[in-house]
C-alpha cells in the first residue's frame, strides 16, 4: 500500500513539474525587449511627451547641406504620458548616418516636450547627451518657439507662414561624435 501511495505521489509530482516546465517555454518574450541589428544605428530620444504624437527621424549618408529625403526618415508613434519615454529608431543595417534630422512631431496640440537623454549607439559603442546637453548637438527650426535650456524644455509652435512642423538640425558636433562611434 506504501509503495503505490509512493508511486502515485511520485507521478502526481512528475506530471505538475513537466506542466510548468511546459508553461515557462511557451511564455512569449516581452514586446519591448527590440533587438537591435548587429551593423545597426540604434537612436533614442527619450522625452516627456504630453500628447499622442509621432516622430519623424530622417538621416543622411551624404555632405552637410544635402537635403533629407522621405525615404531616408523612420516613423514612430507614440501616446502621451507625463513620464518620459523612449522613442527608438533603428536604422537599417550598414547605414552610416553623417547628420540626423528630428521631427518633434505632428500633433498640433503638443505645446511642450521635455528632453530627458539622447543617444546613439553602434556596435558595442554610444554617445549620450543628457538633459540640455541635446541643445548642444541640435539646431531648432522656426517651428521651436523656444527652448529651455535649464529644464531641457521644448516650446512648440508654427512658423511664420502658418505651418507646423517642429524640428532640429544636427550640429558638426554630432557628425564629430558620430564618427568616434564608427572608428
Amino acid at each position: 500500500m506504501k509503495i503505490r501511495l509512493f508511486l502515485v505521489g511520485f507521478l502526481v509530482s512528475v506530471s505538475l513539474i513537466s506542466c510548468k516546465n511546459s508553461e515557462e517555454k511557451t511564455q512569449e518574450p516581452v514586446a519591448n525587449q527590440e533587438t537591435k541589428p548587429t551593423n545597426a544605428f540604434r537612436i533614442t530620444l527619450t522625452a516627456i511627451v504630453p500628447n499622442d504624437d509621432s516622430f519623424q527621424l530622417y538621416y543622411s549618408q551624404d555632405a552637410y547641406g544635402t537635403p533629407y529625403k522621405e525615404e531616408n526618415s523612420l516613423w514612430k508613434e507614440m501616446k502621451g504620458s507625463p513620464n518620459p519615454q523612449d522613442i527608438v529608431f533603428d536604422l537599417p543595417e550598414d547605414v552610416f548616418p553623417s547628420f540626423l534630422r528630428m521631427d518633434f512631431g505632428t500633433n498640433e496640440n503638443q505645446k511642450e516636450i521635455t528632453v530627458r537623454n539622447f543617444k546613439i549607439e553602434y556596435m558595442n559603442k554610444k554617445f549620450e547627451a543628457h538633459d540640455a546637453q541635446f541643445f548642444n548637438y541640435f539646431i531648432p527650426n522656426e517651428s521651436i518657439k523656444s527652448t529651455d535650456k535649464v529644464l531641457s524644455k521644448v516650446i512648440l509652435g508654427k512658423k511664420p507662414d502658418n505651418t507646423y512642423d517642429p524640428l532640429f538640425y544636427s550640429e558638426k558636433a554630432l557628425y564629430d561624435e558620430i564618427q568616434k562611434l564608427i572608428k
